[in-house]
């Protein structure tokens, strides 16, 4: 099983439109591998971008509504690419249900994605909401009965020790008295942050809006896995994940959140604009990447784009990471590498013994017409023999 995160599976999708890598002729030449990990590479840069300008203009306007600007321009651009490649948006009637409702789950996963990166710091919210993986891996044993074994069973529970160190609940991390003494001292080095004005309560409702996410953008991996054994062009799947996504929003900001917000300036216009456009470029690198490098390098570029959160967090929000957040990160990360490692290793493993399967069959039907031939010759000749 390949894993599989919210901003990439679609080329599954398509088994007409998208070549597949297993097949290619004498693999792909090693500078379409270069090529295909720099489309990943800059894909993960435009996906922490959008991340970034999500953390920022929710200081301002409600999440829903973002999410509602980037499905608006998703959309629009979706249909413009539907056209282009002259196909039609909204997929054939038989599979229509299913890209509306991998439309629904995948509003839900980036909506509360999106509410965690209002309420979380950029790295935080982005480690956490990648654990869809480990649900992936879960529900496609589930649904799709895909192997899921100890290792990763395993995993996925040490990743969840990673989002408690994420999260770091006030339960299992109490507010240290300001005596600057003893452990609270050191209790305060490690985290290095503030406590008189971090609001714990919102921390832990994104850490779990950001793990609910990851679960919503697994069912949605899962039913793209599902579509694809019946057909959809990859940008089909963007339309409708666009198209939903503003009905959803639109939903959740009136009644969750307090209705529209209008931006206030060119700055705020524009920063709406280029997370739609990023989140938009993002995808279709990712899906002429995944063509191009070789099997199994969509976990890493998922690395990557983690990697450029904490450097926007870093240098753009001026805003350090704790010692916790780092130890839990790494676990999540070191986790998410091991499944996806584990999976390729069991795929390969199968790909090579369905081709050794076939090879013996087909020495055997080689054998077997070779044998018959040289029967029908000795009786060819014994006939030849008793006519004279």
């Amino acid at each position: 099983m390949v894993t599989l995160t919210e901003s990439s599976p679609l080329l599954v999708a398509s088994n007409a439109s998208t070549p597949s890598r297993t097949t290619a002729p004498s693999s792909i030449q090693p500078h379409h591998e270069t090529r295909g990990l720099i489309y990943m590479t800059l894909s993960a840069l435009f996906f922490s971008f959008m991340a970034l300008l999500v953390s920022l203009t929710a200081k301002s306007l409600p999440s829903f509504q973002i999410l509602l600007f980037r499905g608006i321009i998703q959309t629009f651009l979706g249909v413009l690419a539907c056209r282009h490649l002259g196909i039609s948006p909204l997929g054939n009637p038989g599979v229509r249900f299913l890209l509306f409702c991998r439309g629904l789950a995948g509003s839900f996963g980036l909506g509360f994605y999106f509410y965690a990166l209002s309420v979380m710091p950029l790295a935080d919210a982005t480690v956490i909401f990648y654990l869809a993986p480990m649900f992936t891996a879960i529900l496609g044993r589930i649904a799709l009965k895909e192997p899921f074994g100890p290792l990763d069973a395993l995993a996925l529970t040490v990743s969840m020790v990673g989002v408690v160190l994420v999260a770091k609940p006030s339960v299992l991390f109490p507010l240290p008295e300001h005596d600057g003494e003893g452990g609270s001292a050191v209790m305060m080095m490690l985290l290095q942050r503030e406590y008189e004005n971090e609001e714990d309560h919102c921390r832990m409702f994104g850490a779990i809006a950001a793990v609910c996410g990851a679960i919503w953008t697994a069912i949605s991996y899962v039913l793209v896995r599902k579509i694809g054994q019946q057909g959809a062009h990859s940008m089909q799947h963007v339309t409708y994940f666009g198209a939903v996504s503003c009905l959803l929003s639109i939903l959740g900001l009136y009644t969750l959140q307090d209705g529209y917000v209008p931006p206030q300036n060119t700055h705020m216009w524009s920063s709406l604009i280029l997370l739609g456009v990023s989140a938009f470029t993002g995808q279709v690198l990712l899906n002429s990447g995944l063509q191009l490098a070789p099997l199994g390098s969509e976990p890493l570029m998922r690395m990557i784009e983690i990697i450029f959160a904490f450097h926007y967090q870093t240098t753009i929000q001026h805003r350090r990471p704790d010692l916790f957040t780092a130890l839990g990160a790494s676990l999540i990360m070191l986790c998410t590498m091991g499944i996806a490692f584990n999976k390729w290793r069991v795929e390969n493993k199968q790909d090579y013994e369905e081709q050794s399967v076939s090879a013996e069959e087909g020495l055997h039907h080689q054998q077997h017409h070779h044998q018959h031939h040289y029967q029908q010759e000795q009786k060819q000749q014994e006939y030849q023999e008793q006519q004279e």
